[in-house]
C-alpha cells in the first residue's frame, strides 16, 4: 500500500513522506481504496505533508461512530427509528452492510461488560449471516439494533437494581 501511495504522489506530483505513508497503511486496515482516499483527505487537510500530519478518519466511519452513541445513550422506539434513517445513509453511500456490522459492534461492545460483549458479538454474527442470505440489509441491521436495544436497557436496569436504585 505505501508504495502505491508513493506512487499515486509521484503521478500528481506530489512528495509524501515514508512515516506518513506508512500510517496511512495501517490506518486503511489493508483497504487500497481507502488509502488513496486518506491520502487525498491529507493533501486536503495540508500540503506539503508533514511526518507528524494527523490522518483523519473516514466521514462514514465518524457518522458510525455517532450512530453508535445514539444507541447506547437512548433505548426508545423513536432512536431506533433515526438509526434507521442513518442506517439507510450508509447504505445508500455504497458502505456494505458487513462494514456496518462490525464497526457498529465494535462501538457498541466498548460499553459492555464481558458477558454482554459475547451476547452481543453473537447476535450481530447471527444477524449479519442472516443479512447476506437476505434482500434488505436493512432489515436485518434494524433488527440486530432493536435486539441490542434491549438487552442492553435490561443491562442497565440490572445494574441499577444491584446497585439499589
Amino acid at each position: 500500500i505505501c508504495s502505491v501511495l508513493q506512487y499515486v504522489c509521484h503521478k500528481e506530483s506530489l512528495t509524501i513522506p515514508d512515516t506518513l505513508a506508512k500510517r496511512i497503511a495501517e490506518k486503511s486496515e489493508r483497504n487500497l481504496r481507502k488509502a488513496i482516499l486518506l491520502c487525498e483527505a491529507c493533501r486536503v487537510q495540508q500540503y506539503p505533508f508533514n511526518d507528524d500530519q494527523v490522518v483523519p478518519d473516514c466521514e462514514w466511519e465518524v457518522f458510525l461512530r455517532e450512530t453508535a452513541a445514539m444507541i447506547i445513550t437512548e433505548q426508545s422506539p423513536k432512536r431506533l427509528l433515526e438509526v434507521r434513517g442513518r442506517y439507510y445513509e450508509l447504505l445508500t453511500h455504497c458502505i456494505p452492510p458487513d462494514i456496518i456490522f462490525k464497526r457498529i459492534l465494535t462501538e457498541l461492545v466498548a460499553n459492555c461488560d464481558g458477558t454482554l460483549k459475547a451476547e452481543v458479538t453473537q447476535l450481530a454474527a447471527q444477524y449479519q449471516a442472516q443479512s447476506q442470505l437476505g434482500s434488505k440489509a436493512i432489515f436485518h441491521l434494524e433488527a440486530f439494533t432493536a435486539k441490542f436495544m434491549r438487552i442492553y436497557k435490561q443491562f442497565l436496569e440490572e445494574g441499577l437494581e444491584s446497585m439499589g436504585f
